[in-house]
């Protein structure tokens, strides 16, 4: 045989190894799942599910369709879509119809101004008015923040209190709009963004802040921060302490915030004391907290500088999320202020899942981070939580199936190996989010430590 002939036969085999070894196309792969077992289990989660994030699921009918869906096992590498495509179906099938842009809550009816008619090419903008105590109306915001290529959500508070889009039911009914929006409306959750004036700015950092997987980018104008001694400062130097769980996991998130260095109704010490806390993340942390931009307007009351807010609306529509950041910082606060008062009927949400973290018992103070790099992950400062309370969540664009993932917690390693895709894992986070982009097939849950 002459070279060059050997050569051919020995493209021939390595060729007919790659075919082997690849990993099956989804078209292949969507015909090996069990559509018609998945199919029945969707009908009947979806249709326990709860609604709006101001209900709670029964707990031992979540297990009980959690262990339905663990016993289906695995599924075939490359099944990822069609299995979402099968529980979104499902979802979109079971989720009630809104004739009009309003829901109940325990606190009674809630209200938004909705514009545009969303689609998979659209965006999501939540404008959150100001106001406080008795004042604020959804028209406000309505007239102001629009994206371009976004549908536009413009909620009414529920109750009329100062801080009211971070207090417990604000929180709620945001959470609750954006899922109509993900759901209903299929918009794109790479493109979702929140902005507001005043209280409406409050808001818009908190939610950033808390839920920063959530959102591609915020406006928070002329807002404060929830702080000690108090909100209303008029300097950085009257700042002793600031509101955790929000600054630190703005590390991935485009944020642009402004205020007036005369503002007497939100006085601009919060947010100068915010700036120089970003400044120092930026400047410890290569990489992070590279989308953050502010100003202190000098002479500027409670007002919009000039030029804005379409500087500010221009800058942020072309920002998408990162929806699998290759380091996350989540620092957790369990009960941030304002606290439930005693008109409240709800609690505060405590939060389970960070990108493409889950903590089944996410400790107050908790300050994780968390890196990939490939098919290695890494997990420092994990207490006051316990390691064992943590999974690494994956799917094929973030590993190369074929190889081992590696994870190491404070520099041990404690997983080695190729986890496989499974129904429970898709299932499970697509319920977490409703979010057909921030999605896993499967997961590392990382041993208990010795």
């Amino acid at each position: 045989m002459s070279p060059r002939t050997r050569l051919r036969a020995a493209s021939a085999l390595l060729l007919a190894l790659l075919v082997v070894l690849a990993p099956p196309p989804a078209a292949d792969a969507a015909e090996k799942i069990d559509k018609q077992a998945i199919q029945g289990l969707a009908k009947r989660w979806f249709k326990a599910r709860p609604w709006t994030q101001f209900e709670e699921w029964d707990p031992a009918v979540r297990k009980g369709l959690l262990d339905e869906a663990a016993a289906l096992g695995p599924v075939p590498e490359g099944s990822l879509a069609a299995v979402r495509d099968l529980l979104w179906k499902a979802a979109r099938k079971a989720a009630p119809k809104l004739r009009k842009t309003e829901f109940e809550t325990p606190y009674g009816t809630a209200e938004w101004i909705q514009s545009g008619r969303g689609g998979k090419k659209s965006g999501l903008v939540l404008g959150l008015h100001g106001g406080g105590v008795g004042a604020g109306s959804a028209s406000e915001p309505a007239g102001k923040w629009s994206v371009s290529k976004c549908m536009g959500m413009y909620p009414q508070g529920i109750r009329l209190v100062h801080d009211t889009w971070n207090t417990v039911h604000g929180e709620r009914f945001l959470l609750t709009l954006i899922e109509i929006a993900k759901l209903r409306h299929e918009i794109d959750p790479d493109r979702v963004y929140t902005a507001g004036f005043s209280m409406g700015g409050t808001g818009s950092l908190h939610m950033a802040g808390r839920f920063p997987d959530l959102f591609a980018g915020a406006i928070p104008a002329h807002g404060v921060m929830m702080a000690a001694p108090h909100s209303k400062l008029a300097t950085k130097e009257e700042v002793e302490s600031i509101q955790n769980g929000i600054l630190p996991n703005l590390r991935n998130v485009a944020v642009y915030f402004y205020t007036g260095m005369i503002d007497k109704n939100c006085e601009p010490g919060t947010f100068l004391y915010a700036w120089d806390i970003l400044q120092q993340f930026r400047e410890d942390d290569p990489g992070g907290y590279e989308q953050i931009e502010f100003k202190a307007v000098p002479g500027l009351a409670h007002a919009f500088p000039p030029g804005e807010p379409s500087k500010g609306l221009k800058w942020i529509a072309g920002k998408t999320r990162d929806t699998f950041p290759e380091k996350i910082v989540w620092e957790y606060a369990a009960y941030p202020f304002p606290l439930p008062d005693g008109e409240d009927k709800v609690e505060r949400i405590q939060q389970h899942w960070f990108y493409w973290l889950h903590c089944a018992l996410p400790a107050d103070g908790m300050q994780v981070i968390a890196k990939r790099k490939g098919n290695e992950f890494d997990l420092e400062n994990v207490a006051p939580a316990f390691p064992e309370d943590f999974s690494i969540l994956l799917n094929p664009e973030m590993i190369d199936v074929t190889q081992d993932v590696v994870v190491r917690v404070e520099g041990e390693e404690v997983y080695r190996g190729k986890p496989v895709p499974d129904v429970a894992t898709i299932l499970e986070t697509l319920d977490a989010r409703l979010d057909r982009k921030m999605l896993f097939d499967r997961r590392v849950r990382i041993p208990e430590q010795d």
